[in-house]
């Protein structure tokens, strides 16, 4: 196997280890989040819980489909992406829409993906794309901007948070891939320093075997 295969990989491999851990703990995670429902919006917390609760069960079950799928983790991390951004949309719109400090949830949704998932750059735009999407499109067909200082300001802020994240994860990224090339490096070191070690070794036994003789 090649440095390039080596690699891909080995990425893949923890792609699909993430993807996992992604759905499980990213479901307790949205439903442990409606204690600050209940601090910080108690009228509308049995609402929100709602929208959690249903997203929790659709992450168990995603879960366990892609336990016996997990060939394609790049789908399961998209659909996940839809299901939380969506959710937290759907509470952006009934708590004030552009003026809704809920849209802080897609900063939140946004950081746990990069967190955890060791992703290319072209998929890590595919998922910010995604969120900010989801984010802005219900906005400006369902909502009237009626404050849009305060419109612009959530919009920057968002933009600004998640540039400043895929800069970070083509950094990372880019780490990652030369450390997975040092433990190539050093695997195939290793490799023909066992070649040597053992081709060392018949050579005494064969020099032994002529003193033998002689």
């Amino acid at each position: 196997m090649d440095r390039a295969s080596y690699i891909q990989q080995e990425i893949s491999k923890a792609v699909r280890s993430f993807t996992g851990l992604l759905l499980l703990i990213g479901g307790f995670v949205i439903l442990s989040l409606s204690l600050l429902d209940y601090i910080t919006v108690p009228d509308k917390f049995q609402q929100f819980l709602v929208y959690r609760l249903i997203t929790f069960l659709l992450f168990i079950v995603l879960y366990f489909i892609y336990k016996r799928y997990n060939n394609y983790p790049t789908v399961f991390i998209v659909l996940a992406t839809f299901l939380v951004s969506g959710m937290v949309e759907l509470m952006i719109l009934s708590l004030g829409g552009h003026r809704s400090p809920y849209y802080a949830g897609m900063i939140i949704v946004f950081m746990f993906l990069f967190g955890l998932l060791p992703i290319t750059m072209k998929i890590s735009l595919l998922l910010a794309s995604i969120i900010y999407g989801v984010y802005l499109i219900p906005i400006m067909i369902f909502d009237t901007i009626t404050d849009t200082r305060i419109f612009l300001n959530n919009n920057i802020f968002l933009l600004a948070t998640f540039s400043s994240g895929l800069i970070w994860r083509h950094i990372n990224y880019k780490i990652h891939i030369e450390k997975l090339s040092l433990e190539y490096d050093l695997s195939q070191e290793k490799k023909q320093l066992e070649i040597y070690s053992s081709q060392l070794e018949e050579l005494v036994q064969e020099r032994t075997k002529e003193l033998s003789i002689s």
